[in-house]
Order: C-alpha cells, then sequence, then structure tokens
C-alpha cells in the first residue's frame, strides 16, 4: 500500500510540475449589496476575509458554543499541521515536539479529556515521542501531527455539547471534515508546491499538495482526490539534566564541604549535552465519492489515508550523579561546588570518581491511519429524513528502539558550571573524550520494539422529524467497538565488544555559546556500523510485570433525544436545544503476571448526561448565549491496563486499575457576542466546570515491599543493590481521587479595520485572550495536598495582523501560553515537573501574479523560541530539565489554479 501511495504522490507533483493539475479547491463567500435603480451589483469577498466570514457565519448560527475554522484558515495560515492550526482558537493550546504541534490542549484541560472525530467518527492516532516530553502515546490522547492540515475543509471545536454530539470530552468536541465533491460541482483541481528550508539543520525540504475533484452535469454522482506530502529534517540540540535531585547517598568523601552538608544540596542527576536529529515523512490522502440518484437520497463514501514515519538519531553524553552500579554517589568526591543564593542549589561544582556515559538511540517510528466511512441521507417526506454511517478506522503505530551505551570503565574528574547560562552548563572533564580506550560498550543495551495497534469501529443512525416551522426532533443511536493493543517486544542482540569497528565523533550543537570552554566533541556509536553489529533478529513480544503489553476493549452505546425550537422571545429571536443522551461502556482488560499468564478483567458503567442551550438575539447584531450540561470523559487507558511497572532508574512502583469510573462535570456556558460587522466580532465568555474526580496515582513512600521484591529480582538479576532495604520507592497506582471546579474566561476579538483611512483600511485583527483557574488534591507522603491542574496555563493569548488586497497580503500570528505543570509529584523528590510556555511567531505572505498563480512564502517560528521543561526542587525553585533549540523553518512556494 505504501509503494502504491507513494507513486500517487510523485504522479500528482509530476502534473503538477507540467502544468495539467491546475485550478482551486478553496470556496469563495459571496454577499449580494441591495441594487440600487436597475443595477445590481454583486461584491464577491475572496481569500482570508472570506474564511473569516464564513467561520463567523458559523459561530452565530450554531445554538451551542462552537468555534468554526474553514478551508483558507487551514490552507493559507503558516501551520506544519491540524493542531497549528486549531492553536488558533481561543481557550486552546498545543503542546508541542521538535518544533511542531502534537496534541491540543481545550480550556485548561489536557489533550485526553477532547474528543475528537473525523468525518462523524472518533477516530485513533499514535505516535512516538521523546522519553522527556511524553513519549509514545498509549492513551486516549489524539496526535495531530499525524494529519497535514491540506487535508481538511473544516474543523468544528464544540465547546458545549448538544445530546446529539457523542460522548467522551469534558474539555470539547473537535470536528474534522474533509472536502465532499459535491460540495464544488464542475471540475475543480489545485495544485500547491513549496520548499522549506531549516536555519538550524540547515536542509532543504518539499511540501506538496495536490486537489483534483468532479461531478457530472445533472450533479448527481461526484469524485475527489486529495493528496498531501511534506518532508522535514531537523534539529532538536540543547543540553539536559534529567531532573535535578538530592543525593540519596553519602559521597565518597566530603559529605561536608565548607560548612554546607552536600546531601541537602540539590544536584543535577545526568547533566548532558542532547543532541536528537529528525527526519519525518508525511503522507496524507483522502478520497470521496458522492452518489444523488434523487432530490430525496444522497450517498457518501469517504477514505483517509495517512503514513507519517520519523527517524530520530539521538546523543547525550552525562557525567552521572546517582546512585547506579559503580558509580554515583558512592564514588564521588566533591572537590569544589558553587551554590545558588538560597545555598540548595549546586550551580557549579568540581568533582573525582564521575562516571561519563554516552547514549546513542535511533529511534524509527511508523504510524499508518486509514478511515472509511459510509454515510447516507435520505428524506423519508417533507418533515422525516434518515441518515447513518458505518465506518471503520486503524491505527497502527510501530517504534524501533536501538539504545547502546558506552562508558568510562572508571570515574573520572569532572566539573559542570550553570553560572553564565541557567539552562546550558559548561562541562569538562580530564580525559580524551574522544578516544576509544577510555571507553567500553556496556551490558543492557535496548533493541526494542513499541507497537499501539488501534482499531474503532461505529455504526451511528440519526432520525430527523421536522415538527413544524418552527421546532424539530432527531433521535439517534450509536455503537462504537474499539480495541487497543500495547505490545513491548525485544530482540536478542549479537553483543558486539569492539567499540573501534563501531564508534564515531559527534560534535553537540553549542547551545551555550561556550566555544572551547565545553566538550563538544564526543566518541558516539555509528548507526549504520552498530545496528547491523548488534542483530536484526525477528522481536519476541515481552509479557509481564514492568512490561507495557497490554488490550483494553470498550464497547459503547450512545441514545440521544435532541429538540430544537426556534421561537421569539419579546420580539426578538430565541433558539433552544434541549436534549439527553445515555451512553453505556463495556471494558474488558487484559494484563499480564508473567510471560504466559493473562489477566483479564472487565467493568462497566452507564451515565444519563442532559444538555440545554439557548441563543437569544437581543438584536441583529448582539447574541446572548447560555447553556448547561453533563460531559463526561472515559478514563486513560494506560491507567485500566492491570499490570504493574517498576523501574530501576527512578524506584518507581506504578499499577493501573481496571475498575476506575468515568470523569463527569456539570458544565456552564455563559457568553456575550457582538456581531459588529461582517467579519467583525467582539465575545466574552465564561464557563465553569465540576469535574467529579480525576484519575490519578495516590503516592507513598516506603521500602520496597516483600510482594515486589522477587519481581525485582527476576527483572533486575544484576542488580542486587535494587533489594536494599534502605532505598526508598515511590508507590502509586490509579483510582479516583478528588476532582475539582475549574472557572474561565475567553475573550474574542476580530475586525477587518476598514475604517482607518487609505491603504491602512486593508489591514485587519484577530485577537483573543483566555484565563482558566483550577486545582487538584494530590497525595504527598500519605498527605492530601492542593497542586495546580496538569497542562493546565492558567492565561493564554493568540493575535494575529493580516493585510490583505487582492493582489497580495501578508499576516503575522503571535501564539503564548503561561508555563504549567506536568506533573504534580515529580520524580527524584522533585516537587513538581512543569513546561515553559513558550511564545511563538509565525509570518504567511501571499502574491497573486494573476488569476492562476499566487506565490507564497511562510516562517514558522520567526523569533526563534525554545522549547524549555523544568523541575521544582523542593518547590520553590526553577531547575532546567530540558532545553533545546529547533530553529525557523522558511517555506517558499507556488500555488497554481484556475
Amino acid at each position: 500500500m505504501r509503494h502504491r501511495l507513494n507513486s500517487i504522490s510523485r504522479a500528482i507533483a509530476l502534473m503538477a510540475s507540467s502544468g495539467l493539475l491546475v485550478a482551486s479547491a478553496i470556496p469563495a463567500y459571496a454577499q449580494d449589496v441591495e441594487p440600487q435603480g436597475e443595477t445590481l451589483e454583486e461584491v464577491v469577498v475572496t481569500g482570508f476575509r472570506a474564511s473569516l466570514q464564513r467561520a463567523t457565519a458559523l459561530k452565530r448560527d450554531a445554538v451551542n458554543a462552537r468555534e468554526s475554522i474553514v478551508t483558507e484558515d487551514i490552507g493559507k495560515m503558516p501551520d506544519l499541521n491540524l493542531a497549528e492550526a486549531i492553536q488558533r482558537i481561543p481557550g486552546v493550546a498545543i503542546v508541542r515536539q521538535g518544533g511542531e504541534g502534537r496534541q491540543v490542549s481545550l480550556r485548561g484541560l489536557g489533550a485526553g479529556f477532547t474528543h475528537v472525530t473525523l468525518n462523524g467518527m472518533e477516530v485513533p492516532a499514535s505516535t512516538g515521542g521523546l522519553d522527556s516530553s511524553g513519549g509514545t502515546n498509549r492513551g486516549r490522547n489524539f496526535d495531530f501531527n499525524v494529519f497535514s492540515a491540506e487535508l481538511f475543509s473544516r474543523i468544528d471545536v464544540n465547546k458545549s455539547p448538544t445530546a446529539s454530539i457523542e460522548e467522551g470530552g469534558i474539555a470539547g468536541n473537535i470536528d474534522l471534515y474533509t472536502v465532499r465533491p459535491l460540495d464544488k460541482p464542475g471540475m475543480n483541481a489545485s495544485v500547491s508546491a513549496q520548499l522549506g528550508y531549516n536555519d538550524l539543520s540547515e536542509e532543504s525540504d518539499p511540501r506538496v499538495t495536490a486537489t483534483i475533484s468532479n461531478t457530472n452535469e445533472d450533479e448527481t454522482f461526484g469524485y475527489l482526490l486529495s493528496v498531501a506530502y511534506t518532508e522535514r529534517t531537523t534539529f532538536q540540540d540543547g543540553f539536559g539534566t534529567v531532573r535535578w535531585a538530592q543525593p540519596d547517598q553519602d559521597f565518597a568523601a566530603n559529605n561536608v564541604l565548607n560548612g554546607v552538608d552536600l546531601r541537602e544540596v540539590w544536584f543535577p542527576r545526568l547533566p548532558r549535552q542532547d543532541s536528537f536529529r529528525h527526519e519525518q515523512d508525511r503522507l496524507g490522502v483522502s478520497g470521496a465519492l458522492q452518489f444523488r440518484p434523487s432530490e430525496a437520497l444522497t450517498l457518501g463514501v469517504n477514505w483517509v489515508h495517512s503514513e507519517f514515519d520519523s527517524q530520530t538519531d539521538s546523543y547525550n553524553s552525562f557525567g552521572e550523579f546517582r546512585r547506579s552500579g559503580g558509580y554515583g554517589y558512592p564514588a564521588i568526591t566533591p572537590n569544589a561546588v558553587t551554590l545558588d543564593g538560597t545555598g540548595i542549589v549546586a550551580l557549579a561544582g568540581n568533582f573525582d570518581g564521575v562516571g561519563l556515559r554516552t547514549e546513542s538511540r535511533q529511534t524509527i517510528d511508523e504510524t499508518s491511519f486509514d478511515q472509511f466511512t459510509v454515510d447516507f441521507e435520505y428524506d423519508l417526506n417533507d418533515s422525516m429524513s434518515l441518515s447513518g454511517m458505518v465506518g471503520t478506522a486503524s491505527s497502527d503505530y510501530a517504534g524501533e528502539i536501538f539504545r547502546v551505551n558506552i562508558e568510562t570503565p572508571t570515574g573520572t574528574n569532572f566539573s559542570y558550571d550553570f553560572t553564565q547560562n541557567e539552562n546550558v552548563a559548561a562541562i569538562d572533564y580530564d580525559i580524551d573524550v574522544t578516544s576509544v580506550a577510555n571507553f567500553e560498550i556496556l551490558d543492557g543495551e535496548q533493541l526494542r520494539s513499541n507497537n499501539i495497534d488501534r482499531q474503532n469501529d461505529t455504526l451511528r443512525l440519526d432520525f430527523d422529524w421536522q415538527l413544524n416551522d418552527s421546532s424539530s426532533l432527531k433521535i439517534g443511536a450509536i455503537m462504537n467497538d474499539r480495541v487497543v493493543d500495547a505490545v513491548e517486544a525485544d530482540r536478542v542482540s549479537n553483543d558486539p565488544r569492539n567499540l573501534a569497528d563501531l564508534g564515531k565523533i559527534f560534535t553537540y550543537t553549542d547551545s551555550g555559546s561556550y566555544g572551547s570552554a565545553t566538550e563538544l566533541n564526543f566518541l558516539v556509536l555509528d548507526f549504520d556500523k552498530a545496528v547491523p553489529a548488534f542483530g536484526q533478529g525477528a522481536y519476541i513480544a515481552r509479557r509481564g510485570p514492568g512490561v507495557p503489553t497490554w488490550q483494553i476493549e470498550e464497547e459503547t452505546t450512545g441514545l440521544y433525544v435532541d429538540y430544537n425550537l426556534d421561537t421569539e422571545l419579546a420580539g426578538r429571536g430565541l433558539r433552544v436545544n434541549l436534549g439527553g443522551r445515555y451512553v453505556s461502556t463495556d471494558v474488558t482488560a487484559t494484563g499480564f503476571l508473567d510471560v504466559n499468564t493473562p489477566n483479564v478483567e472487565t467493568n462497566d458503567y452507564s451515565e444519563f448526561l442532559p444538555s440545554l442551550n439557548l441563543a437569544y438575539d437581543v438584536t441583529e447584531k448582539l447574541v446572548l448565549r447560555a447553556g448547561l450540561a453533563r460531559t463526561m470523559t472515559r478514563p486513560d487507558l494506560t491507567s485500566l491496563a492491570p499490570s504493574k511497572a517498576y523501574s530501576d532508574v527512578n524506584f518507581t512502583v506504578s499499577g493501573g486499575n481496571s475498575q476506575l469510573e468515568p470523569l463527569v462535570s456539570d458544565d456552564i456556558n455563559l457568553s456575550a457576542e457582538w456581531y459588529f460587522g461582517e467579519d467583525a466580532l467582539l465575545a466574552f465568555s465564561y464557563f465553569k466546570k465540576d469535574i467529579d474526580s480525576f484519575i490519578s496515582s495516590p503516592t507513598s513512600f516506603e521500602p520496597l515491599r516483600a510482594e515486589d521484591a522477587a519481581v525485582i529480582a527476576s527483572i533486575y538479576p544484576t542488580q542486587p543493590g535494587l533489594l536494599d532495604p534502605s532505598l526508598i520507592w515511590r508507590y502509586s497506582s490509579s483510582s479516583n481521587t478528588e476532582g475539582t471546579e475549574l472557572d474561565g474566561f475567553e475573550i474574542a476579538y476580530q475586525q477587518g479595520l476598514t475604517f482607518l483611512p487609505g491603504a491602512l483600511s486593508n489591514l485587519g485583527v484577530i485577537a483573543n485572550y483566555s484565563h482558566v483557574e483550577a486545582e487538584t488534591i494530590v497525595t504527598r507522603d500519605d498527605i492530601p495536598t492542593i497542586a495546580p491542574l496538569p497542562g493546565l496555563s492558567e492565561n493564554s493569548y493568540n493575535f494575529t495582523l493580516y493585510y490583505e488586497v487582492d493582489q497580495f497580503g501578508a499576516r503575522i500570528s503571535l501564539n503564548n501560553r503561561d508555563d504549567y505543570v506536568t506533573r504534580n509529584i515529580g520524580s527524584n523528590g522533585n516537587f513538581s515537573e512543569n513546561t515553559t510556555g513558550p511564545t511563538h511567531v509565525d509570518f504567511s505572505a501571499f502574491y497573486n501574479l494573476n488569476d492562476l498563480v499566487t506565490f507564497t512564502f511562510e516562517i514558522i517560528n520567526l523569533t526563534d523560541e525554545d522549547e524549555r521543561l523544568f523541575t521544582t526542587g523542593n518547590g520553590s525553585q526553577n531547575l532546567i530539565r530540558e532545553y533545546n533549540n529547533t530553529g525557523r523553518q522558511y517555506f517558499a512556494g507556488v500555488r497554481a489554479n484556475f
């Protein structure tokens, strides 16, 4: 299949280059002007302003709180993928990885609280990631980077539900739609080609999109094919510490230095220079057939396919400030330490006996997504209609990891220094770190695969009854069968030991601008030589304690009734939506007690979810809205898996719980929207969510329990030190814990500045600001304490300034969110783990050479924003965990259409 699709991509690109495939698939928005005398003047609004008018009209006409993005927003904004497009909606923030948006946070809640559908059915999507920023997605989070934005014609973000909207998102629902051929009759085609350049990797990559659609003369049949292909080569280079920690054991000597007890001081665990080199290919295909054999019947067949392939070559070189084998604190002697102003953070120091380790890791990730749907609409008579859909969607993720460490056989003198740069330390060793003679290959290499296979099957049927001119009734049912298989597998290694045949010298990016004052050249493994040397044998699935191999199956049934009324109150229009949704869920969760013994557990629950939405037209321009609803989100999949996981690095024991209950929220949405122009809007929204519980892992710190000691001994037979009774482990297990009340508001403003004089009248502004407050309860040392809600940025805002005339235009967009907590109880004794809120600036411009050809230019990350993770030590500190840069991305291209 992949070779066939790549051939399609190349064929369409060839057609584009030869000029055979040209035209626009972008709909225009037209508004008639009142006739004067005998002349009827038509003003046609096109381009970005047209998309704003269409999106504004969709928002105004909706009875519930909804935001929409239409074709021009996605196709012409400087957006690498869907997540980047959606971030410009009020209340939306995104999580980036490697300089590209991956997941979406809506109204302060994490990605798992947002329900995502594609062409009317829930869809799965998983990708891999870096250990420091999320790793492999095994949960409900939707990875938007799987999809190219160009495939989609419209995105709706429903912030308040109706009963007909499928359950699953306390934060809201995001509905994605691909183009349908009968939406734009006749022959239509378009092609765009761009060349991208990254100023850090200094690599150039192509980005090509092509669409062709056609209908017959009677508009009873139509077909469409859209293809988008992108290559991306980026560097993600910087510095890391993998958290800070206080010593968990005495130093070899000098526990007290200059009167300071160093056992109470925070040290970087693994101060290291990091390099992540990404190569990504993304292919997207959307195909559709539509039949309209009569005025009463429309049939549709839709196919969406995506392939997202990524290879990441990563290297890091670090000193070991942890309890690990023969190295770490028991072998280290501090010679000099520089403390910060609080006297408890070691900003710099010189040490003897430090082990140097270099990790070489190559990760190859492949995600293949397919969705097939067949839908119909049939008018039974003038007042009744049936519609329905049957669909199947699959997301198959396969990630292969080659990870091998080399290490100095004995400790050496080492120094690090953060005094000149809080994010990047200068480091120095007293040995030649490029010499093969100073390193050896370690045992415990990792030749591993992670496979996440997801399958969703959906059947939906809806009945619409227009009761009279002002009211209607909608009744529907939907059934889903969702299966997620997570399998971890290893392959046997040949275990080569001749480092001289496998190594090479790697030069790190000088993130701190230290020049010769820091080590930049290190010995690493050459993947081209090392991967085949270690073996290419078949993978063997791993099962049992500490292994993320499990299966979760959910069968859900939903029944709903929606009543809609369009009436008047005090002579002004009032729209009412009242409904209820009943859903039942049956869960079958399978883990493994050992390699041959499955542990199968079942659970079931049901919920009734009422909703009420009111939209009142106070004047022709002012709309007031109110929404009351009960919403739900099902527990995260990883929390349901009935198995335990163990970490010999962070000394943790954690487990899932198949008996978890869903998270239920009672919601209030209130808004006032002033539509003071065709594309002008000023809106204020208030929302409140009373969430009954969260899924978290209450934590206790204690010596290894007796029932876990035998498991640890079997999993880590070469580390008897893990059974040391003085070693403290962190225990946690998934459970429904106390919920929260979430309050927030949003302010949105957009307007074309046509009142300004001369050329300034072609300017326009889009701006929004969101504020959200919520807290949760976590258990620290068996004591419940109040903590921030993970993933919540209290403040976020977007700002876009655009200039547009018929021939050319430009936009600059700014996106910002506050710092946020990613983990309330951090590893290695840290109070929490956090992410620095970025400020991203993007730019795009176009020039219409004529009616057929448009030139485009875009810059992603115009201000060269860095990505930064940090930990908080005792709760009051801001200690660098990961800091890297991905550079600016430039795109120059041409779009042809007629």
